[in-house]
């Protein structure tokens, strides 16, 4: 049974989603078009703005150039206060930055004008008694108070016409300099004032006031001034401030003025395109509209589509689970509960993930501490969501193996399947152990290989150059000396046979060694086609034993092992050369991994079999490792087997020959204390025949 969250819209409900949205999609258009109208106008203002910063820079510059040129003159004057008619032109044509829209340049000792230059086209001027005049006087009596330069205008000039006054009053110094506090601060004696008329017209054309007022409505004055307050400049009309003009404000140091402004007629009433703009929305909304009811006719063949779907998941037959972007449960089925053996109260959608890593934690093969469990919930949800597919196989506390694939999907969540492979990674994992077994095996054999045939290629390398012995340079020196006695030459050349002989026995040495090794690769071929033959017949356990006893001795003493020999006298069944094969492999084993106590070979002599047991005190054998060591190719430890020498199939083989004898060989051992192999063969032909008739009915099958 899938678990799934299920959401449907129909009926009323789908009414009232139709109405909701068309409301939306009405006041969405009408946000949208009041917002590209509010961006068009103030992308207008903002290049108005841009527009007009060149004209108060021009009108900015013109001002300063020609309030330092006033400034230059009402110095002079101070210093100069006697100064005549001509005295004032002079100083005045040497005026630097002088502009040329200037009208007049006036002085007025004690409020009068009686300086003028140019005299001639001003002369209108000349007497004109400040304080008497109630245009004018204002101003004037506010730059006294500020003791800095004031600019007046438009006014209606005596000499006619309209202008812009600059002016700024005149001191004289006195020596006597006045002390406030800490500070020395010049007495100064009022002289008068000086004034420069500009041509108001031309001050407009030269600022850019004039062709900025072709598309702009401007209007000038001083910040903050109330409609009573009366101002010392002022142009344009004062009901532009109701129209949220831009405003820029003149860097003067007598008086903040601020020049405001609008596009010519006021602000645009509309933005570009808003009729199409206006068409475009329209059509959005209606395609918004018709998408919702398309999506309602969607919901109803989804509904169908999740019914579907249930049913499909609930009939896989693996487990099969989906959580959404946020990690929380969609859908699951009765084979992931039945996998995990979670419960209904996790399984119900919406459950976040850690919930589920909380619970699967406990179910390891291997339980978890605290810490361990937190970071590997961490390390899952980081899997998660690193990469797009994640592969891996979990061991439960039962034994199954589950392997878990999880896919994330585009939008952020994520589907797993578990599927159960316990059998096939048990089938991996022998496939596994064989293969490697078999790959240390051919290192192995490459190595033993090696060995004897790099042996004997040494030995019949000196031998074909004999003269390069040590002994027969000894000899050959001697015959050449001509000194060595017989007897002499007679022991010299029994050390150069001697050394030969050593040389060969090395070589044969190596030969059988290399002779043994193939024997052991052919008798694996052999048994594993079936094609090997034994010889069973009645013998003495003596004839088995004794030649192995023998030969093995020495192997024993050199290791310095005790080789104890406990058998009782008696008959066995079997094939002699085999069966010493077998004893020969298990004591040979026993002696290499040894390294200290002990070897002992125990025969007991029972009834119908005879028990061939071999004691060792070695590092013995891991219980697991029982029934793996007698498989070809396997070794419990490929390192230790290449150390003591050997293929390590000689168990494989020694097993075979016994089965094929009727007998078999079985392993125990005490790790850490030593291991004992028993080979049972049987003591009479009855056995044998019983298994040759089974084999015999089997291939006939």
């Amino acid at each position: 049974m899938s678990r799934i969250k299920r959401t449907s819209i129909g009926g009323t409900g789908a009414l009232v989603v139709v109405l909701l949205a068309f409301l939306m999609i009405l006041i969405t258009v009408y946000r949208v078009d009041r917002l590209l109208y509010s961006s068009h106008v103030q992308k207008v203002r903002s290049d108005t703005k841009l527009e007009l910063l060149e004209v108060r820079e021009n009108f900015e510059e013109i001002i300063h150039s020609q309030s330092l040129a006033l400034r230059e003159l009402s110095t002079f004057i101070g210093e100069n206060p006697n100064i005549d008619q001509d005295e004032f032109s002079a100083r005045v044509l040497n005026i630097r930055g002088m502009d040329d829209s200037v009208i007049s340049i006036a002085a007025a000792p004690d409020m009068v004008i009686t300086l003028i230059h140019p005299l001639k086209e001003n002369q209108g001027a000349l007497g004109l008694d400040y304080r008497n005049n109630e245009e004018q006087f204002p101003t004037i009596e506010k730059m006294l108070l500020t003791g800095s330069e004031m600019i007046t205008g438009p006014v209606n000039l005596v000499q006619g016409g309209s202008g812009l006054i600059l002016r700024a009053p005149v001191y004289l110094p006195i020596h006597d300099d006045m002390i406030e506090g800490d500070t020395i601060v010049p007495n100064r004696n009022f002289w008068g004032v000086v004034s420069l008329v500009l041509n108001y017209d031309e001050f407009l054309v030269k600022s850019g006031i004039a062709d900025a007022a072709l598309h702009f409505d401007l209007f000038i004055d001083i910040a903050e001034r109330t409609e009573k307050q009366s101002g010392s400049f002022f142009y344009g009309d004062r009901s532009l401030l109701s129209k949220d003009p831009v405003s820029l404000q003149f860097d003067f140091a007598f008086e903040d003025w601020i020049l405001h402004a609008v596009t010519k007629g006021g602000w645009p009433k509309q933005y570009p395109d808003q009729w199409w703009q206006r068409m475009i929305m329209a059509l959005a909304g209606i395609t918004m509209l018709g998408t919702i009811l398309y999506i309602l006719w969607l919901s109803e063949t989804r509904k169908r589509a999740e019914l579907i779907l249930n049913r499909g998941i609930a009939a896989l037959n693996d487990g099969f689970v989906m959580f959404d972007a946020n990690d929380r449960l969609i859908v699951s089925n009765e084979k992931y509960r039945e996998i995990y053996g979670f419960s209904d109260e996790i399984l119900r959608p919406g459950t976040h993930l850690s919930y589920f890593l909380e619970a699967g934690a406990k179910i390891q093969r291997y339980p978890l501490d605290s810490s361990e469990e937190k970071a590997w919930m961490e390390q899952r949800v980081k899997s998660y969501r690193a990469n797009e597919t994640v592969e891996t196989e979990q061991v439960l506390a039962s034994g199954r193996v589950i392997k878990v694939s999880d896919h994330l999907l585009d939008d952020g969540s994520y589907v797993g399947l578990r599927v159960d492979v316990t059998e096939l990674s048990r089938a991996r994992i022998a496939a596994e152990s064989a293969n490697k077994a078999k790959t240390d095996f051919m290192g192995l054999l490459s190595h033993e290989l090696r060995t004897p045939l790099t042996v004997i290629l040494g030995v019949a390398k000196l031998s074909k150059n004999a003269r390069l012995l040590s002994a027969s340079k000894t000899l050959l020196a001697a015959y050449e000396d001509g000194s060595a006695t017989p007897e002499e030459a007679k022991r010299m050349l029994d050390d150069v046979f001697t050394q030969l002989a050593g040389l060969m026995d090395r070589m044969v040495q190596s030969g059988e060694h290399l002779l043994h090794l193939i024997n052991e690769m052919l008798d694996i071929a052999k048994i594993e086609s079936g094609s090997l033959t034994i010889d069973p017949e009645l013998c003495d356990i003596k004839d088995i034993v004794d030649p192995v006893i023998e030969q093995l001795s020495t192997l024993s003493r050199d290791k310095m092992l005790d080789f104890e020999v406990v058998q009782e006298s008696g008959r066995v069944f079997a094939d002699r050369v085999r069966a010493r094969q077998i004893l020969f492999n298990l004591i040979g084993n026993a002696i290499k991994f040894t390294n200290t106590g002990f070897v002992r070979l125990v025969i007991k002599v029972e009834v119908d079999v005879v028990r061939f047991e071999v004691h060792d005190s070695g590092s013995g054998i891991p219980e697991e490792e029982f029934e793996s060591i007698f498989d070809v190719f396997y070794q419990v430890d490929s390192t230790a087997t290449r150390n003591a020498g050997g293929t390590g199939m000689g168990l494989a083989i020694s097993r075979s020959l016994a089965g094929l004898q009727n007998g078999s060989l079985t392993v125990s051992s005490d790790l850490g204390r030593g291991s004992c192999f028993v080979l049972s063969l049987p003591t009479s032909s009855a056995a044998l025949r019983d298994t040759k008739s089974i084999l015999t009915t089997d291939t006939a099958a």
